[in-house]
């Protein structure tokens, strides 16, 4: 309304030029911008102005259009931005997992704020049957330290339905154990897709068990969940309904020695989305800190036509043909903040084809954006 306003008064343009201006500088639109200056110099002597003094202001009016608002909302922001500082100084832990929390559905947010999570030397603790909330909340673990306990609510494949049935049942005392868990949950809530995603999270792990010794015995488990909800049936209708032995079941799990970490950061990343217990760049990441790099998260404010070095591990390569014939690939490549698609040629496919992708790579890409999305073509 400001542009229009002065455009008005000042430029002498009609109401309907002043508001393509608006939209231009909205758009960015160099030449156009340029152009119009020079008629907005020329309608302000008409009327009188000063020329000089009419280009300075088309100036600090096109300056004000990319990004600026009024002074008081400035010191709403400013108060704003000062709170939450504090709290992020102060109560780190509340903070971080109250940010987690908000864009729990948004997992390149949450992958951004957990590398962060890392980075002020917080831990982040996987979800647990026995202390999580359905949200991400700040929790003391055994040693007494401050640390971030991941929420029920961002597991995938379980509902709400059977996160609230646990935490109602949770309520009157906390699970002994696996078999103490069936016999109280609601089997039709928390079914076997339920289960095995709270296994591979590492949910259960309070219970003493390997998370594989755990999936391995997914089916006795089932079993002995589908046998307690039948004697629950039973007990419904007998003189004896409220006695808990009579819905009370033993499930026997032997334990097994556990899963490579690698096995296990995969479960997570499947149920999750990404990785609590480590991250398979930790082990490079000092030497990833010593380069000048971008990370996935940036990409969509890199300019058109730059280019950009990424890295990575390569998580999946998709091969396809294009409609010339030719073969290229899209490669999904993960850092520190979450994953990115980047598309190679038939060369750099055979290339990569020797290349070790347990460890991280590098690419060199340019990059092209034009306004409807960022898209990367790996140079080298």
């Amino acid at each position: 309304s400001d542009v229009c306003s002065s455009d008005l008064t000042i430029g002498g343009f009609s109401l309907g030029e002043a508001d393509i201006v608006r939209r231009a500088m909205g758009k960015k639109q160099i030449d156009y911008m340029k152009q119009k200056a020079e008629e907005f110099a020329e309608g302000a002597v008409k009327q009188g102005l000063g020329r000089d003094h009419a280009i300075e202001l088309f100036g600090l009016i096109e300056k004000f259009a990319g990004y600026g608002f009024n002074k008081s909302h400035s010191a709403a922001y400013a108060m704003i931005t000062f709170q939450t500082a504090y709290l992020k100084c102060y109560y780190a832990e509340e903070f971080m997992a109250a940010l987690l929390t908000s864009e729990q559905d948004n997992t390149d947010k949450v992958v951004k704020y957990i590398d962060e999570v890392k980075r002020l030397g917080i831990k982040l603790l996987p979800p647990s049957i026995q202390k999580s909330l359905v949200e991400f909340s700040a929790f003391e673990d055994a040693e007494g330290n401050e640390a971030i306990l991941f929420g029920l609510g961002a597991i995938k494949g379980v509902g709400n339905a059977a996160i609230s049935k646990i935490l109602e049942a949770r309520a009157d005392a906390s699970f002994a154990d696996m078999s103490d868990f069936i016999s109280r949950i609601d089997s039709s809530k928390v079914n076997k897709k339920v289960l095995e995603s709270f296994i591979k999270s590492g949910s259960f792990d309070d219970f003493g068990l390997s998370r594989r010794a755990l999936l391995e015995g997914i089916d006795a488990i089932i079993e002995a969940s589908g046998e307690c909800s039948r004697a629950k049936k039973m007990a419904e209708s007998s003189l004896f309904g409220d006695d808990s032995e009579m819905v009370t079941v033993r499930v026997n799990i032997e334990n097994l020695p556990e899963y490579e970490p690698k096995r296990l950061l995969e479960l997570e990343k499947e149920t999750i989305g990404f990785y609590i217990s480590g991250h398979p760049l930790d082990a490079f990441r000092a030497e990833i800190g010593d380069m000048h790099y971008t990370l996935s998260s940036e990409k969509d404010q890199i300019e058109d036509g730059s280019k950009a070095l990424f890295i990575g591990k390569v998580e999946a390569i998709t091969e396809k043909i294009s409609k010339k014939g030719n073969k290229f690939g899209i490669i999904t490549l993960m850092d520190f903040h979450g994953s990115m698609e980047l598309t190679v040629f038939e060369k750099q496919l055979d290339a990569m084809e020797k290349m070790d992708k347990d460890k991280p790579l590098c690419f060199k890409v340019e990059v092209s954006n034009d306004g409807q999305g960022t898209k990367m073509r790996v140079m080298k």
